[in-house]
C-alpha cells in the first residue's frame, strides 16, 4: 500500500513507522506542525517547509488562536497555508491507500476537512490523553467524535481507550492493543541493566504543564528529604517551572538534583541506561495513555511509581506487586509516603524487577512488528 503517516516527529513516531521499513509498502509522512523530519524517518518519502505566510502576522493573533480556537480554525485559511490545505493537496497528488494519523489533537483535526471533500481509508492511533483527557472538553469533544465517525481503524495502547471507542458502536474496525512506539529489541539493553543492589538513582519524568505533575513528586521528596541522602536524582525533560523548584530544592536542602531540559534533552539511548541503572522511575500526572517511559522502567528493572488515570495503568502495574500506583496526582502526601515504600522495602523491589523481567518479553519488538504487519495486510486486504 501507499501509507500517509500523519504525526509529529517524535522518536516514538519513527519507533512505529520504522517496523514499515523493507515490507513492501511505500510509505509517506507529514507533520501537521512543520516540524523538521525525524532522522530515523528520511528514509521515507516527507513533506517538510510546507507552511507558509499568506499575509503577514496579524496584532492580536496568537491570542485568538489560543483562546477562541474556533474563531481561528474558521479565520485561518486567510492568513496561512494550513495542514488541511496542504493534506488536501498531497492526498490528491499521491492518492494513499491509508492515511494514518497518530494523535488526534494536532494531526488528526486537520484531516476533517478532506475527508468531507476526498474520500481515503483512515487509520488513527491514539496517543496518551488524545480521548481520556478531551473527550467531555467543550471544544475538542466535537471534533473527536466528528474524527471517530469518519475513521476506519484505530489503534491504542490500552484498554481504557478501547472499551471507551467500542461502547461509541461506530463501525471502526479496533486493532489489538499494540505500545504506541512499536516493541522494543530487549535482548540489545542487556548490558544497561545494573543489579539493584547497586542502584542508587531515583529517576523523575519532569513535566508539569497540563497534564504533567513533576512539582508535586519534588514537593514529596521534600517531605522525606533526610531519605535521600544515599541517592542520587535525576529528572529528565523538565519544563522551565520544574528546573526552578530544583534548584531552590538543591539550595534549600543541600541536595544535588539533576535535570535535562525540555529543550536540551539527553539523547533515547541516554535515558535508557538511566533507567538500567535506577532504583525507581516516578511518572505522575493527571491524563496519560500507557508511557513509553514506564515500559521503558519495566524493561530496565527500575522500579515503577505512576500515577494511573482512568485506570490506564494497571494494564501492566499491579499496585504493590511489580509496582506502584499512584490514585491522586495532586496527593503531595500520598506520593511520599509511596516513595518511603520504595526506598525501604528491597524485597518488594526484587519482587518487582523478576516479574517485570517476565512481562517485558511480551515487547518484544520483532514480535509486536510481526503482529503490527499482520494488522496493515488486513488493512490492504479491506482496501484491496
Amino acid at each position: 500500500m501507499k501509507i500517509l503517516f500523519v504525526c509529529q516527529q517524535y522518536i516514538h513516531s519513527a519507533r512505529w513507522i520504522n517496523q514499515l521499513k523493507d515490507s513492501g509498502h511505500e510509505i509517506f509522512v507529514f507533520d501537521a506542525l512543520d516540524k523538521p523530519i525525524h532522522p530515523e524517518l528520511k528514509w521515507t518519502h516527507f513533506f517538510a517547509d510546507w507552511s507558509k505566510r499568506k499575509v503577514k502576522p496579524i496584532r492580536g493573533e496568537y491570542t485568538v488562536y489560543k483562546k477562541f480556537p474556533g474563531i481561528y480554525d474558521y479565520i485561518s485559511p486567510l492568513l496561512k497555508v494550513t495542514a488541511s490545505e496542504k493534506l488536501m493537496e498531497i492526498i490528491k497528488n499521491i492518492k494513499p491507500d491509508l492515511v494514518h494519523s497518530l494523535e488526534m489533537q494536532s494531526q488528526s483535526y486537520h484531516l476533517l476537512k478532506a475527508k468531507k471533500k476526498l474520500d481515503f481509508k483512515w487509520a488513527y492511533s491514539s496517543w496518551g490523553s488524545d480521548l481520556y483527557l478531551y473527550k467531555d472538553h467543550p471544544y475538542h469533544s466535537k471534533k473527536i467524535r466528528r474524527v471517530l465517525r469518519n475513521i476506519d481503524y484505530a489503534y491504542i495502547d490500552n484498554s481504557r481507550d478501547r472499551d471507551y471507542i467500542n461502547k461509541l458502536d461506530l463501525a471502526i474496525k479496533v486493532m489489538p492493543i499494540f505500545p504506541g512506539g512499536g516493541g522494543y529489541k530487549t535482548l540489545s539493553y542487556k548490558n544497561y541493566i545494573e543489579p539493584i543492589s547497586q542502584r542508587k538513582l531515583i529517576l523523575i519524568k519532569g513535566y508539569d504543564h497540563w497534564a504533567g505533575r513533576a512539582i508535586k513528586v519534588l514537593n514529596a521528596l521534600e517531605r522525606i528529604v533526610d531519605q535521600l541522602r544515599n541517592y542520587k536524582i535525576y529528572v529528565y525533560s523538565a519544563h522551565d517551572k520544574v528546573i526552578d523548584r530544583i534548584a531552590y530544592l538543591n539550595r534549600r536542602y543541600n541536595l544535588k538534583i539533576e535535570y535535562s531540559s525540555r529543550f536540551d534533552q539527553i539523547s533515547h539511548e541516554e535515558l535508557l541506561k538511566k533507567f538500567g541503572g535506577a532504583r525507581i522511575s516516578i511518572g505522575n500526572s493527571i491524563s496519560d495513555g500507557i508511557p513509553n517511559t514506564l515500559l521503558e522502567a519495566m524493561l530496565l528493572g527500575a522500579f515503577p511509581i505512576q500515577s494511573n488515570p482512568g485506570g490506564v495503568t494497571e494494564d501492566y502495574i499491579e499496585n504493590t506487586v511489580n509496582g506502584l500506583l499512584i490514585d491522586d496526582p495532586e496527593d503531595v502526601e500520598e506520593i511520599a509516603d509511596k516513595i518511603t515504600v520504595a526506598l525501604e522495602n528491597d524485597e518488594l523491589i526484587k519482587k518487582a524487577f523478576a516479574i517485570n523481567e517476565d512481562k517485558v518479553k511480551e515487547l518484544e519488538h520483532s514480535d509486536i512488528k510481526k503482529q503490527v504487519l499482520i494488522t496493515y495486510a488486513k488493512i490492504q486486504d479491506d482496501v484491496e
